[in-house]
């Protein structure tokens, strides 16, 4: 352990993005999870409910991951935005997929299907998010870099 204390690698702007990104995605989670549960337990089905509460979700992360995580405030929305809708967009679908198999094909209860599904999707957002979404054009694609 304190061989990767003393190389400093937690101050690496990667790690403390990713650590940010995190806390954005616990807190779009518990949204999108809340929306999902909520659908569910009221009837909607859990496929609309699911995009229902993506939606939620995705809103407030792109807010907090523009402006908090990857200090993105001077990427125009409209590029910003478009590229973190169509990930969010990409993410969404993958993840339908996946729940739909989770539930239909391994038998697995709808909550804890999705459950399981929010890591590998944080995981593969996060640097698609970092290095394109959020990224400075002048940069020649360079992600921003959290200050200090």
């Amino acid at each position: 352990m304190r061989m990767l204390e003393a190389t400093g690698w937690h101050e690496l702007p990667a790690v403390r993005q990713f650590v940010k990104y995190g806390l954005v995605g616990a807190s779009n989670t518990i949204v999108q999870f809340a929306v999902y549960s909520i659908g569910v337990a009221i009837g909607i089905d859990y496929l609309v409910a699911l995009v229902l509460g993506y939606v939620a979700g995705a809103l407030n992360s792109y807010v907090l991951n523009r402006h908090w995580t990857f200090r993105a405030g001077d990427v125009a929305h409209s590029t910003s935005g478009s590229r973190f809708a169509l990930v969010t967009g990409c993410a969404i679908a993958v993840n339908l997929a996946l729940l739909y198999l989770l539930v239909h094909h391994a038998g697995i209860p709808k909550i804890p299907a999705q459950a399981i599904l929010v890591l590998p999707i944080l995981a593969v957002t996060f640097p698609i998010n970092r290095w394109w979404s959020f990224a400075h054009p002048v940069g020649g694609g360079e992600p921003p870099t959290p200050a200090t």
